[in-house]
C-alpha cells in the first residue's frame, strides 16, 4: 500500500516538456495559454460572487456557486498543467482533474434537475406585460389613496375652522357639518350629516327659508353671498333658540348645486368683543401705571402720537404742546441727533433692533438719560409704514450703573492684581462659577478649561488622590459652618502642565439657597509649593545636619556668648571625656588650659566687636581625667540679625597625636641635621687632605714626571675630590631646605628675576643669553629659596643652549583663582620626553661630563617647591627646547 502511494505521488516522472522536445515556441505557447485560461477561470467565479452579493434576490444561487466551483477547479488543473511541464507530479495532477470531474458531474446533475424550473421562468415579453399591469394597479391604488387623503385633509381642515361650516345639497340635506357647528347646536360629531336643514330651523321659519334658498339657487349667475353677516335664529338639539351670524354662498359640483354656509355664534362674538374691550382697558391702565412714555409715528403721513406720560417726561406742556417731530428733536441733546439718525437708518434698512440710550431734556429742565425702544410695521415692499415704541427715563439707573462700574473696576483691579487666587464654587453644579486672573496664573487653567474638566472628570480629578479624604472633610466642615467662619486647608492641586502644586486655601460660605443650605463657597489660596520645597529642604538639611553633627569625625559644639556649652556632639564628649549632660552644665573656660585662655578670649572679643568673622587656633583642654590634650579650634559666630550675635559654633579636632608626631619629627630633624653637618664635616676632612696632598704632589713633581699617565691620574684624583666636596655641599643644601623653616612673603616675579639676572650677569653676558618676563605676577614664597630655584633654572637654560644659537629664556606667570602657574621656557637642546620625570632625581644627569654639573640642582628645586606645597614638572623634546612648569598655591599669609 505504502509503495503504491509513494509511486502515485512521486515527482520524478518525465516532465511534460519532453513531449514538446523542449522547443521554446511550443512550450511557452502552451504555458502562456494555460496561464491565461487559469486567470480567466479564476476571474469568472469572482464575477459570479459579486453578482450574488449585490443581487441577493436571484433564485437558484446554488447553481451559481457550483458553476463558480467548477470553473475554479478547471483553472487549478490548468495551473498543474503548467507545473508538469517542468516537474512530473502527475499523481497530484490527476487528483486535481478528479476533483474537477466530480464537481463537473455534480454541476451537470443539479443543472438537469433544475431545467423545469428554469424553463418556467417568464420571458421578457411576459415580464413587461406583468410590469405594465402592476403599474396600472398601482396608479389606481395611488389615486384612491390620494382621494382618501384629500378627503381626510378637507375634513381635518374643516375641523380646524373656528366657526361652524355647513354644506347643503340641492335637496336641502346636510352633507358636511364640522365639529364647531355641532357644538354650536348641541350635536355630536357627524350626527347632523344626512339630516334635513330644517332640523336646525324653528318651525315658523322653515318654509320662508326654503323659498329664499330656492330663489337663490335657481339663479346660477349669482356669485355673491346671499346673506353676508346676517343674524338669524336657529334651533339647537334641546329645542332652544340660538342666535347665529350666517354667510351663505353656492357652488356647482358635477352639475349639482351645493350651498356653503359659515355660521358664527353671536353670543361668542359678543363675548370676544367684550374681552377685546377689557383687554384694551387693561393695556391702557397698564400704560398709565408705568413710568414709560408711549409713542407712535406714521411714516406715511409723518404724524406722531405721544402719550400724556411721554409729554410730561420730555418737559412738554400736555395742554398746549401738540406732538410732532420738531418737539421730539428739541428734546434730544445735539450730540445724539446723529446717533438717532444712524439707528433709524439701520433699523429701516436691515430691520435690526431699535434701541437707543441718549441724553435728553427732562421735566426737571436738565438733561437726563433716556432709553428709546421701538419696532416697525413694513408693507409688502419692505417700506416702513408705522413705528411705535416706549420711552424710559433711566437716569437713576445710569447713575447707579456708573457707581457700580466704578466699584466693579476697583474690585476687578483688586482681584486681578491680588497675589492670591480666588474662586467661587457652586455646590449644585459642582463647578467653579468664578475665578480671578491670579487663579489662572497659579494653576494654568482658564474658566473654560475648568468647565470642561468639571464636565469631563469632575472637580475631584484636580486634587491629589492622597488629599481627597481631608478635602471631603474640609467641605463637610464648611457645609456645617456659620457664614462668618473661615477654614484653612493645605492640599495638592494638579497644574495644567501635569505636575502638582501645593496650595494653602482659606474657604468660607458665600451664599445659601432658600432652604438655608450652602449653595456656594468662596475661597482664596496661595501657591506654597516653594515653601513646601523649602520646608522639605529644611527638614532634609536638618536631618543631614543632625547626622553630620553627631557622626562627624571632629567635635562640634554650639557655645553661648558667656562660654556655656549649648550643644555638643558625641565626638566632642569622647575627646573631652565628659558625658553630654556633664559638658552642657559647664563653660569652655573651666576646661581650657590657663596659658591658652587669654588668647582664646581675645579672639572671641574681636568676633563680638565685628573685627573678625572667625578664627583658628591651637589650644589645650583638660579632659575629665585631668589629662592635657591639644586641639585645633575653629570658631565662627552666628547672628540672629546683622547686629545681634546669637552664639558661637566651635569645631574641635584632637591633634594630640599630631603634636606628638611633630615634636618627634622636630627632634628627628634636629638629629638628622646634626648628623648631616657631622657627616659633611667628617667626609670633607679626608677629602680636604686628599685634595691638599694631591695638589702638593702635583706641584712638587711638576716637570719631573716623565710618565704622562701618572700626571693624568694625579689630575683625576684632584678633580674627583673637588666633585666630591661639591656633591656633599649639595646634599647639605638639600638637607637644610628640607628641615629649615621658610619665611613666605609676597614677591613680585619680575623683581625676583631682575635680581637673579644681575647676579648671573657675567654668565649671561658671556653667552649672549636673553631673559624675558612676559606676564608678571605676585607669588607668596620664601624669596631666598626661590632665588636659588630660578637661578638654577636660568643657569641650566644657558648651560644647555645650542652651540650656534644664544639662549632665549621666557618666563610667564598666570594668576588663577586657587594657584599661580609659572612657565620657564628656553630654546635649548632639550631632552627625550621619556626622561621628564627622572631629571628631578638626585644625581640624575642626561648628558656627559662635557657640561659641568653633578645632578643635584633640579632635585633641590623640587624640594624647595614641595616645601611651599607646590609642584614642578618638565616638558621637552630633543632640539625643541624645554619648559619647566611651577604650580604654587595662592596664599595671603
Amino acid at each position: 500500500m505504502n509503495s503504491t502511494l509513494t509511486t502515485f505521488f512521486r515527482g520524478d516522472y518525465m516532465p511534460h516538456g519532453h513531449c514538446y522536445l523542449w522547443q521554446p515556441g511550443i512550450l511557452w505557447m502552451n504555458v502562456i495559454s494555460d496561464l491565461l485560461i487559469a486567470l480567466a477561470y479564476f476571474s469568472i467565479p469572482c464575477a459570479l460572487i459579486i453578482i450574488l452579493k449585490k443581487r441577493k434576490d436571484i433564485e437558484f444561487q446554488g447553481i451559481f456557486v457550483l458553476f463558480a466551483l467548477f470553473i475554479t477547479c478547471c483553472g487549478i488543473t490548468h495551473l498543474f498543467g503548467i507545473y508538469t511541464v517542468w516537474h512530473g507530479i502527475y499523481g497530484l495532477h490527476g487528483i486535481a482533474k478528479a476533483v474537477t470531474a466530480t464537481v463537473s458531474v455534480v454541476t451537470a446533475i443539479v443543472l438537469f434537475k433544475y431545467i423545469p424550473a428554469l424553463l418556467a421562468l417568464p420571458t421578457p415579453t411576459q415580464l413587461e406585460a406583468a410590469r405594465l399591469k402592476a403599474t396600472e394597479e398601482k396608479i389606481k391604488r395611488t389615486k384612491l389613496e390620494v382621494e382618501k387623503k384629500a378627503n381626510d385633509i378637507f375634513k381635518y381642515a374643516t375641523e380646524l375652522i373656528p366657526t361652524g361650516l355647513l354644506v347643503v345639497d340641492n335637496n336641502q340635506h346636510i352633507r358636511i357639518a364640522n365639529t364647531a357647528l355641532g357644538k354650536m347646536f348641541g350635536y355630536e360629531n357627524d350626527e347632523l350629516v344626512g339630516k334635513p336643514l330644517s332640523t336646525l330651523l324653528p318651525q315658523n321659519l322653515a318654509s320662508h327659508h326654503q323659498s329664499l334658498v330656492d330663489s337663490y339657487v335657481s339663479d346660477p349667475k349669482q356669485n355673491y353671498a346671499m346673506a353676508t353677516g346676517r343674524v338669524v335664529r336657529g334651533l339647537d338639539k334641546k329645542g332652544n333658540d340660538v342666535s347665529v351670524e350666517i354667510n351663505l354662498s353656492t357652488y356647482r359640483l358635477d352639475n349639482q348645486p351645493y350651498s356653503f354656509a359659515t355660521v358664527s355664534d353671536v353670543q361668542k362674538i359678543f363675548n370676544e368683543k367684550s374681552k377685546e374691550y377689557e383687554q384694551s382697558n387693561r393695556i391702557k391702565r397698564a400704560i398709565d401705571a408705568t413710568n414709560d412714555g408711549i409713542w407712535e409715528w406714521n411714516l406715511k403721513t409723518n404724524g406722531v402720537w405721544f402719550s400724556q406720560r411721554m409729554l410730561t417726561m420730555i418737559g412738554a406742556d400736555t395742554q398746549k404742546d401738540t406732538p410732532n417731530l420738531d418737539l421730539w428733536k428739541s428734546h434730544i441733546h445735539e450730540r445724539y441727533i446723529d446717533i438717532f439718525k444712524k439707528q433709524l437708518s439701520s433699523h429701516f434698512k436691515q430691520k435690526s433692533e431699535y434701541d437707543v440710550v441718549y441724553l435728553g431734556l427732562a421735566a426737571s429742565g436738565k438733561y437726563e438719560w433716556f432709553r428709546n425702544r421701538g419696532n416697525t410695521i413694513f408693507d409688502h415692499n419692505d417700506q416702513p409704514v408705522l413705528m411705535s415704541g416706549t420711552l424710559t427715563n433711566i437716569h437713576k439707573i445710569k447713575l447707579l450703573e456708573s457707581e457700580l462700574n466704578t466699584k466693579t473696576q476697583f474690585l476687578d483691579a483688586v482681584l486681578s492684581k491680588s497675589l492670591c487666587g480666588l474662586f467661587i464654587f457652586d455646590i449644585e453644579t459642582q463647578s467653579s462659577s468664578y475665578i480671578n486672573r491670579q487663579y489662572t496664573s497659579i494653576t494654568g487653567y482658564t474658566a473654560d478649561d475648568l468647565k470642561y474638566l468639571d464636565y469631563l472628570k469632575g472637580p475631584s480629578a484636580l486634587f491629589h488622590p492622597d488629599d481627597l479624604g481631608k478635602i471631603d472633610q474640609h467641605m463637610e466642615t464648611i457645609m456645617n459652618a456659620r457664614d462668618d467662619d473661615a477654614h484653612t486647608i493645605m492640599y495638592r492641586f494638579l497644574h495644567k502642565e501635569g505636575h502638582y502644586i501645593w496650595c494653602l486655601s482659606k474657604d468660607s460660605v458665600y451664599s445659601r439657597n432658600e432652604a438655608g443650605e450652602v449653595s456656594a463657597i468662596i475661597g482664596t489660596f496661595f501657591d506654597i509649593s516653594e515653601l513646601k520645597e523649602r520646608e522639605e529642604e529644611i527638614k532634609r538639611l536638618a536631618l543631614d545636619f543632625s547626622t553630620t553633627f553627631e557622626q562627624a569625625a571632629v567635635g562640634i559644639a554650639h557655645v553661648a556668648l558667656d562660654g556655656t556649652w549649648l550643644k555638643a556632639n558625641n565626638k566632642l564628649c569622647d575627646i573631652l571625656g565628659y558625658s553630654r549632660d556633664e559638658l552642657l552644665s559647664m563653660t569652655f573656660q573651666e576646661i581650657t588650659y590657663k596659658d591658652d585662655l587669654d588668647k582664646d578670649l581675645d579672639y572671641l572679643k574681636a568676633m563680638l566687636e565685628g573685627s573678625i568673622e572667625e578664627f583658628v587656633m591651637e589650644k589645650r583642654y583638660y579632659r575629665k581625667t585631668g589629662q592635657l590634650i591639644w586641639a585645633n579650634l575653629t570658631v565662627s559666630i552666628v547672628k540672629s540679625d546683622p547686629l545681634t550675635p546669637s552664639h558661637f559654633i566651635a569645631v574641635i579636632e584632637d591633634i594630640s597625636q599630631r603634636k606628638y608626631m611633630q615634636h618627634a619629627l622636630a627632634q628627628s630633624n634636629k638629629a638628622l641635621e646634626r648628623f648631616a653637618y657631622s657627616a659633611s664635616h667628617d667626609l670633607q676632612e679626608p677629602l680636604r687632605k686628599i685634595s691638599a696632598f694631591s695638589d702638593s704632589l702635583t706641584q712638587r713633581l711638576a716637570g719631573k714626571l716623565d710618565d704622562e699617565d701618572a700626571e693624568f691620574e694625579l689630575e683625576r684624583i684632584s678633580d674627583a675630590s673637588t666633585r666630591m666636596r661639591e656633591m656633599i655641599h649639595s646634599l647639605l643644601q638639600l638637607s637644610r631646605f628640607s628641615t629649615q623653616p621658610i619665611n613666605k612673603n609676597a614677591v613680585l616675579l619680575s623683581d625676583l628675576i631682575a635680581t637673579i639676572a644681575e647676579d648671573l650677569s657675567p654668565l649671561i653676558d658671556e653667552s649672549n643669553a636673553c631673559i624675558e618676563v612676559e606676564h608678571d605676577c605676585t607669588i607668596y614664597v620664601d624669596e631666598h629659596c626661590f632665588h636659588h630655584v630660578f637661578s638654577n633654572l636660568i643657569a641650566n637654560s644657558i648651560r644647555y643652549a645650542k652651540k650656534d644659537q644664544p639662549a632665549i629664556i621666557k618666563i610667564k606667570g598666570e594668576q588663577q583663582a586657587l594657584q599661580t602657574i609659572i612657565d620657564v621656557t628656553d630654546n635649548g637642546v632639550g631632552f627625550d620626553s621619556k626622561y621628564a620625570s627622572e631629571i628631578f632625581a638626585p644625581f640624575r644627569r642626561l648628558v656627559g661630563r662635557s657640561i659641568p654639573g653633578h645632578g643635584m640642582g633640579l632635585a633641590i628645586c623640587q624640594r624647595i617647591i614641595e616645601v611651599h606645597n607646590g609642584n614642578i614638572s618638565a616638558k621637552s623634546d630633543i632640539n625643541q627646547g624645554t619648559t619647566i612648569t611651577i604650580c604654587l598655591p595662592n596664599e595671603t599669609t
